[in-house]
């Protein structure tokens, strides 16, 4: 399977949770990731999953980052029937309370030295 790439919120204490439940699920190694702030993705003020070619953010990037895990979180799919409409307002509103919800970092986390190969710093010069 192709590589993808989820770019998050690094400061958010909700958004460092989740792509740690996707890394330490991601059997296959299909996923990088990076800090919004430090990307192009971060005009989205979403979490944004880039795979095969194509850009996914709110709530589908969540659904489709799930869904490529596999096994059991392939069952996420049916969430795609919900229109946009109906699922991006319920992300937005998540999204834009997620630092009083769920508290916010002063810094980024130091992510764990085992990722070290799954993290993109899309600053630094090959």
């Amino acid at each position: 399977m192709s590589e993808s790439t989820l770019f998050y919120d690094g400061l958010c204490v909700l958004c460092n949770r989740s792509i740690s439940f996707i890394i330490n699920r991601d059997k296959h190694k299909r996923f990088k990731i990076a800090h919004q702030s430090s990307s192009q993705a971060a005009k989205y003020e979403s979490i944004v999953l880039v795979t095969k070619g194509k850009t996914y953010t709110h709530s589908t990037a969540v659904i489709k980052s799930l869904i490529l895990l596999g096994g059991i979180y392939k069952a996420t799919a049916i969430l795609l029937i919900i229109p946009k409409i109906f699922r991006d307002p319920i992300y937005k509103i998540i999204a834009k309370n997620r630092y009083r919800w769920f508290g916010k970092y002063q810094s980024c986390p130091t992510m764990p030295e085992a990722w070290k190969e799954r993290i993109i710093n899309p600053n630094k010069k090959p």
